[in-house]
C-alpha cells in the first residue's frame, strides 16, 4: 500500500492556483494563434518519443504518461515502477527554461504569471512524488535535442540498475 503525504491543504491550494489563472486566461489573439496551440501536443512530443527510444534500444523497459503514484494527478513521461524512479521532459515554453522562454508579446504579462504558475507547480509536485521514496528526474527538451541525449540516458540506466 502505498501513503501519500500530501495535506488537504496543499491539495486545496494546488486546485485553487491552477483554477485562478485558467478563469482569468485571455482569449487567443487571433483564430490562426488559437489553431497554433490547441495543436501542441501534451503527451508524445518529439523529445519524449526520442528518449523513449533511446532508452528502449538500451533494453530498458518502462511506462509512459502514467502516474508515478496512483492517486495524485501527475502524470510522468517516463516511469520505472521498480525502482521507483520517473522522468518528466520539460518544454522549454511550458516550464519557463531558463535559456529559451520568452514570453509571448500579446498578453505577456498573464503568460508570464500563468509560466511561473507553471513552474512553481512542477516544484510542489516532485517534492511531493519525492517524499513518498521516488526519484524524480527533470530535463529540458533542448537537452534531449541536443548531443547530451547519449549522457542522459546513461545516467538513467545507472540509476535503474542500481
Amino acid at each position: 500500500m502505498i501513503t501519500i503525504m500530501m495535506n488537504h491543504q496543499m491539495t486545496l491550494e494546488i486546485i485553487s492556483l491552477a483554477k485562478s489563472i485558467r478563469s482569468r486566461a485571455p482569449k487567443a489573439s487571433s483564430p490562426s494563434v488559437r489553431k497554433t496551440m490547441k495543436a501542441i501536443p501534451s503527451q508524445d512530443t518529439g523529445p519524449e518519443k526520442k528518449l523513449r527510444s533511446f532508452l528502449h534500444d538500451t533494453g530498458l523497459r518502462f511506462r509512459k504518461d502514467v502516474e508515478p503514484i496512483p492517486g495524485i494527478r501527475c502524470k510522468a513521461d517516463i516511469v520505472f515502477r521498480k525502482t521507483k524512479l520517473c522522468i518528466f521532459i520539460d518544454g522549454c515554453f511550458w516550464h519557463g527554461c531558463p535559456l529559451h522562454f520568452k514570453p509571448p508579446k500579446t498578453n505577456s504579462e498573464w503568460w508570464v504569471e500563468k509560466i511561473n504558475d507553471n513552474v512553481e507547480r512542477d516544484r510542489r509536485k516532485t517534492l511531493l512524488i519525492e517524499s513518498n521514496g521516488w526519484t524524480v528526474l527533470r530535463y529540458w527538451e533542448h537537452e534531449i535535442n541536443s548531443e547530451i541525449i547519449s549522457d542522459i540516458a546513461q545516467n538513467v540506466i545507472r540509476l535503474v540498475k542500481r
